[in-house]
């Protein structure tokens, strides 16, 4: 059986994929029957030379290809690129023998790919879309359940709109807190004591805040943070990676990066990353040179002792608004 997995939900698609190899591998052979070919730097005659290869002392041989289609997926207004080598692929895999199971593993691409548009006449093509805010809370009390914790409803929300669709880092955090309750249900006050991504949530609210011109709210939300225990120097660096965030942000995609890879070079994913795209979008060039030397400005004034850190943070704040 041929099948291809690919789209926005990474982790689910690591679940399915994770149930394949469990049904697939002999507990006295281990992974023998089970090959991993990178898709980047792999051949049309590796992968069916590969792939014809019979089971050694087994039923069936799984092979997994990771983003081979990535090398053929092209941005909007670019020429639709040629398979090359890979032309006549899916006559090739319609030959191998029916005891390999044959797994292209693949990310967030265009369903126009022409590797995925040849794969789909010979393989059972499976899209996994990102869920719906509403879809990633029943998601997270479901996962929940299956981790053998009980979540509320108000805290998987609160889970949801802190770290949104990325479900690897909801089971991550999950798994932490099913581990520190011991059975007990998981509230609202865990998930903000213990998640991390709570907290940056409330710091791109500062942000946002200050930045639509919203200042009272801004400083609002800050003195709420400073009450929870952050310093005002910390939320001062805060404001300045995520302005940084932002022009790395913005200089990707002048070059046409794909959000996939801003995030993974930006190390962000989820919640932040979609709200460093969204806060992005709404900057101008000189938006952002004035930030930047605000910050600058109120960095200097609380080294040489011009200003204390509470005031040069309500000062920044309040300028950045204007």
């Amino acid at each position: 059986m041929i099948r291809v997995f690919y789209g926005k939900d990474e982790f689910s698609i690591y679940e399915r994929i994770k149930e394949i190899r469990l049904a697939a591998t002999s507990s006295e052979l281990g992974d023998m029957n089970t090959a991993f070919l990178d898709g980047k730097d792999l051949s049309k005659q590796e992968l069916i030379t590969t792939a014809s290869t019979v089971p050694f002392m087994s039923d069936n041989r799984l092979i997994i290809v990771d983003d081979l289609a990535k090398k053929f997926e092209f941005g909007r207004g670019a020429p639709k690129p040629k398979l090359g080598d890979w032309e006549g692929i899916e006559s090739d895999l319609a030959l191998i023998p029916e005891t390999t199971e044959l797994v292209f593993r693949e990310g967030d691409l265009s369903s126009r790919n022409p590797m995925i548009t040849a794969l789909k006449n010979v393989a059972e093509v499976i899209f996994f879309q990102g869920l719906r805010h509403q879809e990633v809370i029943r998601w997270i009390i479901k996962r929940a359940d299956y981790l053998n914790a009980r979540i509320d409803r108000p805290a998987a929300s609160l889970l949801a709109e802190s770290i949104g669709g990325d479900l690897r880092i909801l089971n991550a955090e999950l798994e932490k807190l099913a581990l520190y309750k011991h059975g007990e249900t998981i509230g609202r006050q865990d998930v903000s004591d213990f998640v991390p991504y709570v907290q940056e949530q409330s710091i791109f609210r500062v942000v946002d805040a200050a930045i639509e011109g919203d200042t009272g709210q801004s400083l609002k939300m800050a003195g709420l943070l400073i009450k929870a225990g952050s310093s005002p120097s910390m939320i001062i660096r805060m404001i300045e990676r995520q302005v940084r965030l932002l022009l790395l942000a913005r200089d990707m995609k002048a070059r046409n990066v794909s959000n996939l890879d801003i995030g993974r070079k930006l190390s962000l994913s989820g919640y932040p990353l979609q709200k460093t795209l969204d806060m992005e979008r709404k900057l101008t060039k000189k938006s952002f040179s004035f930030m930047h030397d605000l910050i600058l400005d109120t960095e200097l004034k609380i080294r040489e002792g011009f200003l204390s850190e509470e005031l040069a943070l309500d000062l920044l704040i309040g300028r950045l608004g204007h």
